[in-house]
Parts: structure tokens; sequence; C-alpha cells
């Protein structure tokens, strides 16, 4: 099989090519847009660190705190609703092309790019779900201990 799929970032940089499972997975998932039937633009930049090594660093930091730390990490989590308000704020600037006139086009690119932030928020509040249960389960352990 072969990367055919062009890859652009919001800049219209040109990425490496993909392959068009892999590109179809990324438009899914939100992280990207189908410019043409060949060219995706992604929604965000591509990471270039490895989220495993992140991982295992973060896991080893985290497993080395107390109590309290864990309990202050879990505030910081609470209070961090800035990516909520950006995405608002995306949305204002979003300009709307739908009209009123019956069997006029409907806002199809605006619909899109609100649908593609929605799903970065749903995304965002799923990561902080599961980091609340990380350090639920370590705050657990640690009191056990």
């Amino acid at each position: 099989m072969e990367k055919t799929v062009r890859v652009i970032d919001g800049q219209g940089n040109l990425l490496e090519a993909t392959y068009p499972k892999r590109a179809k997975g990324l438009v899914k998932h939100g992280r990207a847009r189908f410019v043409d039937e060949q060219t995706i633009c992604l929604t965000c930049p591509p990471n270039r660190s490895l989220e495993e090594t992140k991982m295992s660093e973060e896991y080893q930091e985290a497993s080395a705190v107390n109590p309290a730390e864990i309990l202050k990490r879990i505030e910081e989590i609470q209070r961090d609703s800035g990516h909520i308000y950006q995405a608002l704020a995306t949305l204002e600037k979003i300009p709307s092309n739908y009209s009123q006139t019956p069997g006029a086009p409907e806002d199809v690119a605006g619909a899109g790019r609100a649908q593609a932030i929605a799903e970065i928020v749903r995304c965002r509040e799923e990561t902080n779900q599961k980091l609340l249960d990380f350090y639920l389960t370590l705050y657990q352990n640690a009191v056990r201990a």
C-alpha cells in the first residue's frame, strides 16, 4: 500500500503523505479534515515527541508524589478550563455563510469547523477524566501505604 494522501497543516505547509486508511481515521477522530479527495488538513500540528516516552516519565514522576501533591494536581485539572473558553472563542470567529433563503446551500464549512472544535473539546475532557482516574488510583494507593 502506498502513501497517497497529501497532508497539510493549518497554515497550508505540506507535510509527509499518509495512507488513505490513516487519513480516514484522522478525519473520523476530529484530528483532520478533507480538503479534497487526496488532501487532508490537520487541525493541530503533529506532535514530534513520542507519547509512550512522555507517559512513562509522567508515571515515574507521579508515582513519587505524596497524597497532598496528588490532590493539588487534581485541583489543577479541575480549574483548567481554558481549552473550553478557547474553543468558544474560536466558534465565535467562524463566519456564518448560512442563508435563510429557501433552497440555499447550508453552511457546511462552518458546521464542519464547529464539529471539529467540539470533538477537540470532547477529547480534552476525556483525557482529563483519565488523568483524574489515574491520580485517584495513585491517591488511594498512597493513602493505603
